[in-house]
């Protein structure tokens, strides 16, 4: 079998397509930024990088608390704190109050794309993790596309700001260039890029979802 090495990490020009395998997930509750998921990946495709490793975090929604961080970033004291969350709508004694973590945005696309968007299996899978560790452990071995980007100290990472970004594994990916499959094909079947094709959204039914 020859000698074994350890994984390359990924260096992969921001912007490129891959298909990625979720090789290994773990949800830290102290993450830098809040609560969040920390995906390890395993790029199947492009060839030129199959075998290499991308690791991506990705936070769980906690409104208030990112709010007050970014803020608090900007300078602004406790009590004009809690004066803009108070106009913002948002409930609480005190503005560091604990928040109930919820699943949305980049995290919440990754899951519906390795259950091939599939609204049954999606809310079978959600109903079964009763704790976000779970969640983390389901999604091993779950694959999906997306595109890369480089972060501050130009490592490699997953960009998960846009929905167009991750996608389900389409028939016939891996047996080529992730290039042909930039978004999941409609219902309808007709092509995405078709003339009246409807662009395929977050179905607003699963947004944040609290375990």
């Amino acid at each position: 079998m020859g000698i074994a090495t350890t994984k390359s990490f990924a260096d992969i020009d921001e912007g490129t397509q891959v298909v990625v395998e979720i090789d290994n997930a773990t949800y830290d509750e102290e993450g830098r930024f809040g609560p969040a998921v920390e995906l390890t990946l395993d790029v199947l495709k492009p060839s030129v990088h199959a075998g290499e490793t991308i690791l991506s975090t990705f936070s769980l929604s906690q409104p208030r608390r990112s709010k007050v961080r970014d803020l608090r970033a900007d300078g602004f004291d406790d009590e004009a704190i809690a004066e803009v969350l108070k106009k913002k709508g948002y409930e609480f004694e005190t503005i560091d109050d604990p928040e109930t973590p919820r699943l949305g945005g980049a995290l919440l696309r990754i899951a519906k794309a390795i259950k091939n968007e599939d609204r049954r299996e999606i809310k079978k899978f959600l109903e079964e993790c009763q704790t976000f560790d779970a969640l983390a452990d389901g999604m091993v071995g779950g694959r999906f596309v997306a595109t890369t980007r480089r972060d501050n100290n130009d490592y490699t990472r997953i960009d998960g700001k846009k929905e167009k970004l991750l996608a389900r594994v389409m028939p016939g990916v891996l047996e080529e260039e992730p290039e042909a499959y930039h978004r999941t094909a409609p219902a309808n079947g007709s092509s995405a890029n078709e003339p009246g094709a409807k662009k395929q959204v977050d179905d607003p039914d699963w947004e944040d979802i609290p375990f």
